[in-house]
């Protein structure tokens, strides 16, 4: 009678160790799709903000190329407020920023 009893609450107590194992798990595979839904949603921001990267250099050099055969240089003075520069063959250059003066002692 008392290995009957030994071994029944053996066998229960295993049995709510599976339970809440089996309840861990879920919670961890929930959390971990949420996890993966955000890496994927900053994936997809990383890859547009290529794109407009890209898609803003050719706007960059076809203002450039613009501000150079018209010689104009209101568009010439827009390109220079933002950092471009524009060379002799009127393509735009990154103008090397000055760095920050210090605050005086």
């Amino acid at each position: 009678m008392r290995l009957e009893g030994w071994l029944y609450w053996t066998a229960l107590g295993l049995s709510g160790l599976t339970v809440v194992s089996v309840a861990a798990y879920i919670v961890l595979v929930q959390d971990n799709r949420s996890v993966q839904l955000e890496v994927n949603q900053r994936q997809q921001f990383i890859n547009r903000s290529m794109q407009l990267g890209r898609v803003n250099q050719t706007l960059i050099r076809a203002l450039a190329a613009a501000a150079a055969s018209a010689h104009d240089d209101k568009l010439r003075d827009l390109l220079a407020q933002n950092g471009i520069t524009i060379n002799a063959a009127g393509e735009p250059e990154k103008a090397a920023r000055p760095p920050a003066p210090r605050p005086a002692p």
